[in-house]
């Protein structure tokens, strides 16, 4: 018994012992990001079993052992962490949402990869830094963000697409527009012809995406990269990842701004009293010519033109400035909320947004509304469900054209042109309020010239008239089922739609404008694309020892399919109407449209790294695709990393204490470019027609049954480092891209049967270049932290061959009888190269424009010259000289692409405030700027302040030849000069924000977790010598062979925005 009692007393006080060693720790889990307590995150012992999880309001508490040091923290999509405990009970950890970290995963084709295990070229933007922004789709947002990435808004038309370039334009027929894949399905992109507006209104497929639902945008640039998507690859990928659910209590947020935009940095017109005046002298000059030269009939009777001044209502002279009628200051604004949250097993995300924003130009708006619905799901440890849902409704609204968009550079009724052209001197109302109406075009009021016509269209009276909108309704949606049978296996299936129908109403008033000689208008068009996608992946993850090994296969296939069709009416029979039901007496059938492709494809990758320190990888894939004569293509990329800071022989050198991170990579592959191609280009087709009075079928367009794909063989090599614990990262790459099977269309003899020309793999090209981007926190402290990221890229395109006998390509602005053939594409230059006639001033004897021919001679024009004489003479001997020409005289003179271009991005933070400052910059390019040559034409249109400085006496010195009326030659309007090309490199402030985020010590009492408040800028500041509105504009939009050409378009806008973020 003694020895019982004896047993039971020393357990007694080992219990007691062991239970004083025991320690209760109590805490809360937040998450980083917003500050909201995670529920269900697993609290482990290290080195021992137990430990618990987190409450609904993210609080634990736990007993732990004397033996446990260490905590270990993790739940699904975070960061794990182990927090050693000290001697504190009280633990508050935040933690890290790992699909959140960039720096850590990449999303690549059909999956994600570490970001540390790349070995191609890529580059990542945050969600963040595009919301909040005053613009309509996420393209726009990236300029300047991403090395190797060039981005140019080119009209200031809303939701006009941006011209998206990876590493220089790869092609001269096709697209050069990345590869967009959205939440793992391929997207219509930008230049979507096929469903496109067919208004004054622009319409951009990605504008269905809300740059606030955004999470990640990832840039695939080199083959390696990109070569899983195989014939679709050639111009990059683009990966955009939309925000999901996170583990945690529901979040709910909302933010919204307003804005006003302005246009800015207009050219500087005469005003009336000038105009009359130089207008005048104008005449008088040509007059003292030859008398009668320019004379005019009046009432039976020959005169002189007369420019005269009319008093308006108020009896003081007008004085019209008609940027007033054309532009105005745009209110817009942007609303968006979304809720989120989900358990270890059930994330979801759902967000609604709407936008309404008015453009610079009057009667320009844009209005969207759209939803995002996202939801994973983890039913068991084999299997995971989810999808995803996308909606989205745009009004791209307008009343005429801008003049901004390819081919719309010469109208009469483009607004930018026409606020340029018509005279300031004639108001758009008489008198008596009503428009100012004559035969065709803008009353003259007290002019008297040939035609009555002192400009284009009364576009006051077409605005209030007539309507150019569209209506897109875009649907896309995906669901997927992933398998686990293994640990190291998962089997996935996604299907996917892309759906766009866009409705088109067009109304032209039958008074005035381009619907006048038709006795009015209306047009109804309806086209419908749809796309769906059906792709099945095995990915298989296994590690043995240090040896890492990840392979995916995979099969896909896609189908779309567009159709068309609409009404064309015409003869209006009440004037009062204005829909297309109304009564015409015409009815035609317009814009009829069918097409179809598909795409069959299989892929696969081995990706392989050895302890984290040798990588490589491969990727492969076949492509069958229906609109090509040779349908099967075969595309591959291989690469190879080093991780030289895990050496042994790094780590003991000096280098280790300062690099954290150094690899060099490389990798090599050849890819290939289908975008835009006809889906039937391959087919011969025929028309009807009669011949002998009996119905034929007419030969049409010759097929090519050879036809494939244009292929691009790239080249990279670099290196990524890290210093300072990655406090510093910097990129570094050469590459280079050699493009062959060019798809032109080649003129054919007449005696080869095929009608005007075909098309055929002909030519070959290249774009190399260097590229380098920092990102750094040189400060980072309690209260002060500055970040800064900076990008530059160096690319040179060079065209190396064409077709046989094919000497150059010819790019016309607007259309060739009417435009301006400023661009050309030959061997030895690069793409678009401006070819114009040389100039070498004004002669200060006589006032003429001094021109040089080909030979270099110089020779003189003078517009009025006495009868019998040339308006074509030499400056050495006076003697006749032949005209000059474009085609016999003009010269490659520079180049529009630029060589150099990036962005520089700064954020400071000091407590609540941070200031953003973003620059972007294009370098070493020029651009022709046309409407230059209408600014100083001297019929009646309105010019430029500048020709004020004109030549008047013998003995002046300046650019500006002699006054004479009609001249349309001299400065560049019927032959493209030099005159009117300008180094075109610009440093732009694209944007400026401060906020101020509201401690949350304030917030709290209001159940409020986040608060910001904000007020920003956009293109607030540009430096430039480009006389223009803005060097990034450009006629001809996404056209690679007509880029760098500026002829008439519309100025761009500066947005001043404020708005708020809250969320609970």
């Amino acid at each position: 018994m003694k020895k019982i009692l004896t047993i039971f007393f020393v357990m007694m006080l080992c219990a007691n012992f062991a239970i004083a060693q025991e320690r209760t720790i109590t805490g809360t889990i937040t998450a980083k990001e917003d500050q909201l307590p995670l529920p269900g995150v697993t609290i482990r012992f290290k080195g021992a079993k137990g430990g618990t999880q987190t409450k609904a309001d993210g609080k634990f508490s736990v007993k732990v052992p004397a033996s446990v040091t260490t905590l270990e923290i993790s739940s699904l999509g975070f960061i794990t962490q182990e927090k050693v405990i000290g001697r504190s009970a009280v633990l508050n950890i935040l933690m890290e949402n790992s699909a959140q970290t960039l720096s850590d995963v990449v999303v690549v084709g059909y999956g994600t990869q570490k970001r540390g295990e790349i070995t191609g070229s890529s580059s990542s933007v945050t969600g963040a830094a595009i919301a909040q922004k005053p613009i309509q789709s996420l393209e726009a947002g990236l300029a300047g963000r991403a090395s190797g990435v060039q981005i140019t808004v080119p009209s200031g038309v809303l939701n006009s697409p941006p011209v998206f370039r990876i590493r220089g334009t790869n092609s001269i027929s096709l697209s050069s527009q990345p590869l967009f894949v959205i939440d793992g399905i391929v997207a219509t992109s930008g230049d979507a012809s096929n469903v496109a507006s067919l208004t004054a209104a622009a319409t951009n497929p990605l504008a269905s995406i809300n740059p606030n639902d955004i999470e990640s945008i990832d840039i695939a640039k080199d083959a390696a990269s990109t070569a899983i998507y195989g014939s679709r690859a050639a111009n990059g990928v683009v990966f955009v990842t939309t925000k999901k659910g996170k583990t945690g209590v529901p979040r709910i947020n909302y933010d919204n701004w307003i804005g006003w935009s302005s246009p800015y940095r207009l050219p500087k017109l005469l005003d009336a009293f000038q105009y009359t005046d130089y207008k005048n002298e104008a005449v008088a000059n040509a007059n003292s010519i030859r008398a009668g030269s320019v004379n005019i009939i009046v009432n039976g009777v020959s005169q002189l033109p007369k420019f005269a001044l009319t008093n308006g209502p108020d009896g003081q002279p007008i004085n019209t400035r008609w940027y007033d009628y054309a532009y105005h200051t745009g209110f817009s604004q942007n609303h968006n909320a979304n809720i989120s949250g989900g358990t270890e097993n059930t994330k979801y995300y759902m967000g609604a947004g709407y936008s309404n924003q008015q453009g610079i130009y009057i009667k320009n708006s844009f209005k969207r509304l759209n939803a995002l619905f996202n939801i994973d799901s983890k039913i068991n440890d084999y299997l995971t469900i989810g999808g995803k849902l996308s909606y989205s409704n745009e009004k791209n609204l307008a009343g005429i054209n801008s003049g901004s968009s390819y081919g719309d550079a010469y109208g009469t009724s483009g607004v930018a042109r026409t606020a340029l052209v018509n005279a300031p001197n004639v108001s758009p109302y008489n008198n008596d309020g009503s428009f100012n109406l004559g035969a065709t075009f803008v009353g003259p009021m007290n002019n008297v010239v040939s035609g009555n016509q002192v400009g284009f269209y009364n576009f006051a009276q077409v605005l209030s008239k007539n309507r150019e909108n569209n209506e897109v309704d875009h649907i896309q949606s995906n669901a997927y089922i992933q398998i686990n049978p293994l640990k190291w296996l998962s089997l996935r299936s996604v299907y996917g739609i892309d759906n766009i129908n866009s409705d088109n109403d067009i109304f032209y008033n039958p008074v005035h404008g381009p619907g006048q000689g038709l006795n009015g208008q209306a047009l109804g068009i309806f086209r419908k694309r749809k796309n769906w996608v059906w792709t099945n992946t095995a990915q298989a993850n296994l590690t043995t020892g240090k040896h890492n090994f990840n392979a995916l296969l995979g099969q896909e296939q896609q189908r779309n399919t567009v159709t068309g069709y609409g009404i064309d009416r015409q003869g209006l029979a009440d004037p009062n109407y204005d829909v297309v039901q109304a009564g015409f007496t015409l009815n035609n059938a317009s814009s009829m449209i069918y097409g179809e492709n598909y795409l069959l494809s299989y892929f696969g990758r081995l990706n392989y790294n050895f302890d984290g320190k040798y990588f490589l990888s491969g990727n492969l894939r076949q492509d069958e695709y229906s609109a090509l004569g040779q349908k099967k293509g075969t595309f591959w990329g291989v690469s190879a990393g080093w991780e030289i800071t895990k050496e042994d022989f790094w780590k003991n050198s000096s280098l280790g204490n300062i690099f954290s991170s150094f690899k060099l990579r490389g990798s090599y592959g050849k890819v290939g470019n289908i975008g835009g191609i006809d889906d039937y280009a391959t087919l011969t087709t025929f028309t009807s027609g009669l011949y002998g009075g009996a119905a034929t079928s007419i030969y049409n367009a010759a097929g090519n049954t050879q036809l494939k794909w244009e292929t691009s063989k790239k080249t990279d090599i670099g290196f990524n480092f890290g210093i300072l614990n990655n406090r510093l990262t910097a990129e570094v790459a050469y590459y280079k891209n050699n493009i062959d099977g060019l798809i032109i269309n080649v003129p054919q003899a007449p005696s080869t049967g095929v009608p005007t020309s075909i098309l055929l793999n002909a030519g070959t090209m290249y774009n190399k270049g260097f590229e380098f981007s920092l990102n750094a926190t040189p400060i980072q402290t309690a209260a002060f932290s500055w970040t800064s990221n900076f990008n530059i890229s160096f690319n040179k395109n060079e065209i190396t061959s064409l077709a046989p006998g094919l000497k150059e390509i010819i790019f016309a602005t607007g259309s060739t009888s009417t435009g301006e053939n400023v661009n050309r594409t030959a061997p030895g230059y690069s793409i678009g190269y401006l070819y114009v006639v040389k100039t070498a001033g004004v002669d200060q004897a006589t006032g003429n424009r001094i021109f040089l021919n080909a030979a270099g001679r110089k020779v003189t024009y003078q517009h009025i010259v006495p009868t019998g004489q040339s308006n074509w003479k030499y400056l050495d001997d006076g003697t006749t000289a032949p005209a000059i020409t474009q085609s016999a005289d003009a010269v490659m003179y520079k180049n529009s692409s630029p060589k150099a271009y990036g962005g520089f991005d700064n954020t400071f933070r000091y407590k609540g405030f941070d200031l953003n400052v973003m620059l972007t910059y294009q370098l070493g390019f020029y651009v022709s700027y046309g409407t230059n040559a209408g600014l100083h034409d001297q019929r009646y249109w309105n010019n430029a302040v500048d020709v004020l400085n004109r030549w008047q006496k013998p003995g002046d010195v300046t650019d500006f030849p002699r006054a004479v009326y009609g001249d349309n030659v001299s400065y560049g309007n019927t032959i493209p000069l030099d005159i009117n090309v300008f180094k075109a490199d610009f440093v732009k402030l694209k944007n400026l924000s401060l906020g101020y985020t509201f401690p949350k010590s304030i917030l709290g009492k209001a159940k409020i977790n986040n608060l910001r408040v904000f007020v920003a800028g956009q293109n607030l500041a540009i430096i430039t010598k480009y006389p223009g509105p803005d060097p990034e504009v450009a006629s001809n939009g996404l056209n690679p062979g007509g880029q760098g050409s500026d002829r008439n378009s519309g100025p761009n806008s500066r947005t001043y925005t404020m708005g708020l973020s809250v969320s609970f």
